[in-house]
């Protein structure tokens, strides 16, 4: 059947009224889970919802919920993606995912009414791990994988207990709270992240899997001592301790080969003087590859380094192991299909970045799309894809949910 085109700048428009909640001076996004910038923007998409005659709620973790209701009520397909940032992040990345499921749902009811299935685009309350040390605990309270450790703390001391309480509670004032059942499937839409659709000229892509992935905080301790009087030989530099370890890693994963992916993003000095040998440090560590394996055998790796480290004390801490997550080939097939009817190229490909969409795969049979990044750049201000790509993305999920809804 025919449907009708959405225009590019219905989705621009989305996402720029999003954008405004954390904007920064240099046209970034800073939103981190339950902090004002992002209760504010949960309301506006809710809010947003409700005038395009979507049931909107919230459940107990601050997951926004927006829903036609189906003919068959007990039979729920979402699609949707998270509304928190990383630090200084761009308008896109977890947005778009919302803004699409969004954009697709309230087209087909206004083309077709009442779809058999209930359709529900889903508002993820956080995914990006940038406040706590922690990922996808919305995602996980959804699908009943695990309940994120209230006791958990962001850099300021606040408890993820509180923040989520003190958010939740806000949100409450206006929408229910309603704990929602596991759907029968889950789609989401996304930025690549990368440069490879770009590359090769391509609009949208398909994705085969997302890649294992797991991350650690690694904390060396030596002595804090006067930087003036306490000789070389004699010294417990934490610093020095750790930078050496990064770069024994960081040359073990070259040795290892691409698509392994070793990243540290994150690294605390203390006490952070300039005429104080630095007694502690703390740094981050991401490792990535399609091959749990690969990940496993660096792990072994870090741990083992961090043991034979001299003069300091080193501890390793993974608090994320994301097992690779495989598409549902039926939905897979679909996509492909609807691509191919409308005379687009696509390719497929694994994602190297996380997703909600793995931790819903754990549960429920899952499909992903992607659409290009300009010049491979994510997590950043400058993230951006051109309008006419993102309207390709919704168009082509739209397809599959009417496919799937009606």
């Amino acid at each position: 059947m025919r449907m009708e085109q959405l225009t590019d700048q219905k989705a621009i428009d989305y996402l720029t009224h999003l954008g405004q909640f954390g904007r920064l001076e240099n046209g970034g996004v800073t939103r981190f889970v339950y902090d004002d910038a992002w209760i504010a923007a949960m309301n506006h998409v809710l809010r947003d919802a409700r005038t395009r005659g979507m049931a909107a709620s919230v459940d107990s973790y601050g997951n926004g919920f927006m829903t036609y209701q189906g003919k068959t009520a007990d039979q729920v397909v979402a699609a949707g993606s998270h509304i928190d940032t990383v630090n200084q992040g761009g308008l896109y990345d977890g947005a778009y995912g919302v803004t699409a499921a969004v954009l697709a749902m309230s087209s087909l009811v206004a083309e077709f009414g009442q779809p058999k299935k209930t359709m529900t685009a889903v508002a993820f309350s956080e995914e990006e791990g940038s406040r706590f040390p922690t990922s996808f605990s919305g995602s996980k309270h959804y699908a009943g994988v695990t309940e994120t450790a209230a006791d958990l703390q962001d850099h300021q001391g606040m408890t993820f207990g509180q923040a989520r309480q003190s958010a939740v509670s806000q949100l409450a004032k206006t929408w229910p709270v309603i704990e929602q059942p596991l759907p029968i499937e889950f789609l989401e839409l996304h930025i690549e992240q990368g440069p490879i659709l770009e590359e090769k000229g391509l609009s949208v892509g398909i994705v085969s899997a997302i890649c294992e992935q797991k991350r650690f905080t690694v904390t060396v301790r030596g002595q804090t001592n006067h930087a003036g009087t306490t000789p070389q030989h004699l010294r417990r530099d934490a610093l020095k301790a750790a930078a050496k370890l990064i770069c024994d890693l960081d040359e073990a994963a070259g040795k290892i080969g691409e698509p392994l992916v070793f990243t540290v993003g994150e690294l605390t000095v203390q006490p952070g003087s300039s005429n104080v040998i630095p007694g502690l440090v703390k740094f981050s560590v991401d490792v990535r590859h399609p091959d749990k394996q690969i990940v496993d055998q660096f792990e072994a790796l870090l741990r083992k380094k961090a043991s034979q480290t001299p003069k300091v004390t080193v501890q390793v801490d993974r608090w994320l192991d994301s097992r690779p997550a495989i598409m549902d080939a039926r939905l897979k097939h679909q996509f492909e299909q609807l691509i191919a009817k409308r005379g687009l190229a696509y390719m497929t490909l694994p994602s190297g970045a996380g997703h909600d969409t793995q931790i819903m795969n754990l549960k429920v049979p899952t499909a992903m799309l992607f659409v290009p990044s300009r010049n491979g750049i994510s997590h950043s201000p400058k993230e951006y894809t051109a309008p006419a790509d993102l309207e390709t993305g919704i168009t082509i999920l739209k397809a599959q949910l009417y496919q799937e809804c009606y």
